[in-house]
């Protein structure tokens, strides 16, 4: 059995919590919540804002490969101390930001693995837009850009070091993707895989972890598409035309939610559910190749340039200023104004206070 790091890569919002929640149900896996690390571990091989910051450890007498190992030896123990407190032999780690650091992630941890996860974009965008308040456009080419950059990298590791799978067939069919997932990681079948919610509970796991994802829930195809009730035209007109072909390379039409093409050509061995790195390269040297060169579209992050964060603000106190005038708000801050006239305390204080009335005493415990 192998025992490097497992990192999940894949966009926001593409059931990455979910898939996390799973993989660390498995008895000899642990994947921690997101840490981000890598943007540590980038910006301590590339101190930012100063001009003198890359590769200042040579300096030190250092090669890029003296100081990986450094790095790897720092970060391993972190997570490997993390592990062995569930009892696990084996690490891993899911940051959806990291998946614009796959090279940089796979020469500092030579003998780690990648899983991918993809969802459909209609159901990305159309969180990214309600949940995170994304423009349309940034959200249909950050779905674009991101699972490309992926399929790029995935490309330039050797064959046992990538897998892609997608969250359709995870929550669908999820003991046939999962059994192609673990055989591919070189790990034995665990029947708490299907049961992570109980196997989560039991740890005591919080309810709601990121992205707020229920821990507690099985694996349930109930959000798989609920999206499509809700996706308005001008969006449907975007999907179409910027994520069209990535869309129907990974088997979906890039509107209608529903029945899926194949992502896994036929005579792949062995696998239906899983993409490994040899068949996408056997994907991409026939007819059904996509285009994955690098554009200067590239969205990581929703652009804040002043005049969208202007918009993002404004987005944001519409809804404060929905959030105030309702019912229930206008009564609470009615009670307050008639609790601070009667006690005669400016408002600050009686903030202050907490709202306590002058002459009583708050109980001490």
């Amino acid at each position: 059995m192998r025992e490097g790091p497992v990192f999940i890569v894949g966009t926001m919002r593409s059931g990455s919590t979910l898939f996390r929640l799973i993989l660390d149900a498995h008895p000899r896996i642990a994947i921690s919540e997101e840490t981000g690390f890598m943007g540590g571990l980038a910006a301590a091989k590339h101190i930012p804002n100063w001009r003198h910051g890359q590769n200042w450890f040579e300096r030190l007498g250092y090669s890029e490969q003296e100081f990986d190992a450094r790095l790897r030896e720092f970060y391993s123990g972190m997570f490997e101390r993390h592990a062995h407190s569930q009892g696990k032999k084996r690490w891993g780690e899911k940051t959806p930001f990291h998946s614009r650091h796959i090279a940089q992630m796979a020469r500092v941890f030579p003998d780690s693995v990648f899983v991918g996860i993809v969802r459909h974009p209609g159901a990305v965008v159309h969180s990214l837009v309600n949940k995170f308040h994304y423009d349309a456009s940034d959200a249909v080419t950050y779905w674009d850009s991101t699972n490309k950059e992926i399929l790029r990298r995935g490309l330039e590791l050797a064959d046992d070091r990538f897998a892609l799978l997608r969250y359709e067939d995870l929550v669908e069919h999820p003991e046939e993707t999962l059994h192609e997932l673990v055989d591919f990681l070189d790990e034995p079948w665990s029947d708490d895989l299907l049961r992570h919610n109980d196997v989560q509970a039991a740890r005591g796991t919080p309810r709601i972890s990121a992205g707020s994802t229920r821990t507690r829930d099985a694996i349930s195809t109930d959000l798989a598409h609920r999206w499509a009730e809700s996706l308005g035209a001008d969006v449907r007109t975007k999907l179409e035309s910027s994520a069209g072909p990535l869309a129907r390379f990974f088997g979906y039409e890039p509107t209608e939610p529903g029945a899926l093409g194949a992502l896994v050509p036929p005579n792949a061995a062995g696998h239906r559910r899983l993409l490994t790195r040899a068949a996408l390269a056997e994907r991409q040297s026939g007819p059904g190749a996509v285009c994955l060169e690098e554009s200067a579209d590239t969205v990581i992050m929703p652009e804040m340039s002043p005049a969208e964060l202007a918009k993002r603000l404004q987005t944001a106190e519409a809804a404060l200023a929905r959030m105030r005038s309702s019912r229930a708000v206008r009564w609470t801050n009615a009670a307050r104004r008639a609790q601070r006239r009667v006690a005669g305390v400016p408002l600050e204080l009686f903030s202050a206070a907490g709202g306590a009335m002058p002459g009583r005493t708050r109980r001490r415990h």
